[in-house]
């Protein structure tokens, strides 16, 4: 799995001179916590004189300076209009700024329009909100392996390498960002052999017996009823005693989905390290 990362980006600012930053501005773009990406322009206001670039499809982030404002002063302002954007975390060394995404991924780099700031990616933000995966029951598969979970697919190219060859398992080799989500669905296999072992939880084997005996001992007494009343009463009380046992299963194991069948579930490996 690649490593997710957010986008850091460097930006030093100039002194405005008799107004010369009227207007101006550069783009910045952010990761939204929904994982589409947030697209600003960052335009300077002169003494409210200024007007907004037009023809932009970004959000537009005034930032109010004074006439001949010196560069940390502009970096302090800027600084202060990014850093209440809930996209970004923004702080200052004298002119320069060092944003930082709040949320991991990959976003287009910022850049300098005609503010004359010198702007810079200091870490390209990783990750992307859509996978490669479109139906991952056609080529992913999942196995447990101590407390590991593993995830591998069948996706690839044609190549003959080990790590892309089509139709070999192998990992995933892209982001991860809003986790995976398993599901586990089956239905028992049938009985059709006194040899065949029933496709339940080993736990419920036992009352398994139970309720088998429960329903034998019932047909027999009820063979007995005309015939020996005194066996048909002792065999409808072993089978009782058979049910019983099988409905404190019931009642003991049929809450907690212990069963192999139907639902979904999670897969929580125990730490044993």
């Amino acid at each position: 799995m690649a490593v997710l990362a957010q986008e850091v980006t460097t930006v030093l600012c100039v002194a405005d001179s008799s107004s010369s930053l009227s207007g101006k501005y550069f783009t910045i773009s952010g990761m939204g916590s929904d994982f589409e990406q947030n697209d600003y322009h960052v335009w300077i206001d002169v003494g409210s004189a200024s007007t907004e670039p037009s023809g932009l499809s970004s959000t537009g982030v005034e930032v109010n300076i004074s006439a001949d404002a010196s560069a940390a002063t502009v970096a302090t302002a800027v600084n202060s209009a990014l850093d209440a954007l809930a996209d970004f975390g923004s702080s200052r060394d004298t002119a320069t700024l060092t944003v930082t995404n709040a949320v991991r991924g990959s976003v287009t780099d910022a850049a300098n329009v005609d503010a004359g700031f010198t702007i810079s990616t200091a870490t390209d933000g990783t990750g992307t909100k859509n996978s490669n995966h479109k139906h991952p029951e056609d080529d992913m598969a999942w196995f447990i392996q101590d407390d590991h979970l593993a995830v591998v697919t069948t996706k690839g190219s044609s190549s003959t390498s080990v790590h892309s060859k089509l139709g070999d398992w192998k990992s995933i080799d892209e982001s991860v960002i809003e986790g995976f989500l398993i599901h586990y669905m089956a239905e028992p296999n049938a009985v059709s052999a006194i040899t065949d072992t029933p496709d339940i939880d080993n736990t419920l084997h036992s009352f398994l017996v139970d309720y088998v005996k429960c329903k034998l001992y019932m047909d027999r007494a009820g063979l007995l009823s005309l015939s020996d009343a005194n066996a048909s009463a002792v065999t409808m009380n072993l089978s009782s005693q058979h049910e019983r046992k099988w409905k404190e299963c019931l009642i003991k194991y049929g809450s907690k989905k212990r069963d192999k069948t139907g639902g979904a579930r999670r897969i929580m490996p125990p730490d044993i390290r």
